[in-house]
Parts: structure tokens; C-alpha cells; sequence
């Protein structure tokens, strides 16, 4: 496709470049004066997507199995850290817990994407994500 170039004399382009930058100047005001609009997220919503075990081991397998559900909030997993969304749940025991992880439940999958973890890394993981200790 063969493009344009528009020439202008060196007199005429003095006098446009301010033109043309106040325009540039206003059209990106403008877009980004939209970007006030938006609703700001939830202020536990953005504690989710940022937490993460101290250990760094569990770290790494929240990373790659639990974070995916258990800080979008689009997924219906109660969030990490949500203290309100986990209370149903831990009054179901840690053994109820458990076994939804490991055999699955409603939406979460069997094993929790997380093939290799052990009964105790599983424990470890739902004290972090809902703030509740099972010693």
C-alpha cells in the first residue's frame, strides 16, 4: 500500500508544529482523562493478587496452582487473605478441607492443579490463603 507524505515549506511547518503538538497535547488529555472513570479494585481483591507465602517453596506452588483461582476474584475460589469467605469453610475442619483438595470440590479440581503436593503442603497452603493456622 503506497503511502502519503505531506510536505510543507519550512515557514508553513513553523507555524504548525505548535498546532500540532497543542493537538497532541489536547487529544492525549483527553484519553486519558477517561482513565479517572474507572471504578478502583477492591482493596482485598489487590491483596490477593499481591500475597504470597514467606516460604519460598510454597511460594512457587501457589504461584503455579492456587494464585490462578484463589486471587481472581472472577473465579468464585474465596480469595486469599478474605477472611470473611474462608470462615464457612474452616468451620467445615481441616480433614473436610483436605480431602476437597485432594479429591476436588464443586469448581476446584482434584489436587488443586498441584499433582505433586503432599497433605501437608496442602495444609500449609489453605493456612495461608485463609489466614487460619491448623497447629
Amino acid at each position: 500500500m503506497p503511502s502519503v507524505t505531506l510536505a510543507f515549506s519550512p515557514p508553513l511547518r513553523r507555524l504548525l508544529a505548535p498546532a500540532c503538538r497543542g493537538a497532541l497535547v489536547l487529544a492525549l488529555g483527553l484519553s486519558l482523562g477517561a482513565c479517572g472513570d474507572a471504578e478502583p479494585p477492591a482493596p482485598g481483591r489487590l491483596d490477593a493478587a499481591r500475597q504470597s507465602p514467606a516460604d519460598p517453596d510454597l511460594a512457587r506452588i501457589y504461584d503455579s496452582s492456587c494464585k490462578l483461582c484463589h486471587a481472581n476474584p472472577a473465579s468464585g475460589a474465596p480469595l486469599a487473605g478474605d477472611a470473611k469467605a474462608w470462615a464457612p469453610r474452616l468451620a467445615q475442619g481441616a480433614d473436610t478441607l483436605l480431602d476437597h483438595s485432594i479429591n476436588g470440590y464443586q469448581g476446584m479440581p482434584p489436587m488443586g492443579q498441584c499433582m505433586q503436593c503432599s497433605e501437608e503442603q496442602f495444609l500449609a497452603l489453605i493456612s495461608f490463603m485463609s489466614g487460619h493456622s491448623f497447629q
